[in-house]
């Protein structure tokens, strides 16, 4: 029961919820710039491209772990503890969406240069969500609260998220509760990432939103692909950043043995 409920709020219970309503208010913050014109498309690049994928999704959460600790990502999810079981369940649970889904509507055109471009946006954007939303938010609140809360507060800052390119908050806040539950079985981001997340977020925004409407274009195409290498990028200067510490810090306590 200790690990469902718990109250042991800390620093870092204060800055996952300030971290979170950034997030918010970067997305809200988009709501007056919904149109097609080159300000819009801009400001909206800086907010969610930038800003929100970027720099809370990679740039905030690699910091994080810098300073806690390389322990820390196994608990963020990304660990290679259950990896295989994980990996058939979400492979079971997407095939089961999508025949759910199927059995609805046959969508026209699915394999669509357009929908590729969207789909390729989409799945970019998932890394924020896994590292984000279901690693850091999700690890800080169960820390603070216990796994039960944790679920309702990731999927109601999950929902929230959305709300300024896909206000669909009752939905979305549905959909956070079952893939955050899911997470839950083995604790590896394996378990809902790529196929049973990549399953529903595909469909729900390129088939069932408007939302998908926007980007289903080449430029979405590009900026994810900015992104993902801008990414990749980040995370292996990083590793050199860190290791080039080291390295300075042991020549420096060799140099200070031998004057002794």
């Amino acid at each position: 029961m200790k690990s469902l409920f718990r109250f042991k709020v800390t620093k870092d219970t204060g800055v996952a919820v300030i971290a979170g309503a950034v997030m918010i208010a970067l997305s809200l913050l988009m709501i007056p710039f919904g149109g097609d014109s080159i300000r819009d498309n801009v400001i909206s690049f800086i907010l969610r491209d930038l800003l929100m994928i970027f720099g809370l999704g990679v740039v905030f959460v690699s910091l994080y772990v810098e300073k806690k600790g390389k322990e820390v990502i196994a608990e963020l999810g990304f660990t290679k503890r259950k990896w295989i079981l994980s990996l058939i369940i979400n492979i079971v649970l997407a095939a089961g969406l999508l025949t759910i889904f199927l059995k609805d509507e046959v969508p026209e055109n699915i394999a669509s240069l357009k929908n590729l471009y969207g789909a390729t946006y989409i799945l970019v954007a998932g890394i924020f969500e896994m590292t984000f939303l279901y690693g850091f938010l999700r690890m800080s609140f169960e820390k603070a609260f216990g796994i039960i809360p944790a679920i309702i507060m990731t999927s109601a800052f999950y929902s929230l998220h959305h709300a300024g390119f896909q206000p669909e908050f009752l939905h979305l806040f549905l959909v956070g509760l079952m893939y955050c539950s899911v997470f839950y079985i083995t604790k590896n981001m394996l378990v809902i990432f790529p196929f049973f997340w990549g399953v529903g977020a595909l469909w729900d925004v390129l088939v069932s939103s408007e939302a998908g409407d926007e980007i289903k274009n080449p430029v979405s195409f590009v900026i994810a692909l900015i992104i993902l290498i801008a990414s990749v990028a980040w995370v292996l200067f990083r590793k050199w950043r860190v290791s080039s510490n080291v390295v300075k810090n042991i020549d420096s306590n060799l140099g200070n043995a031998q004057e002794r």
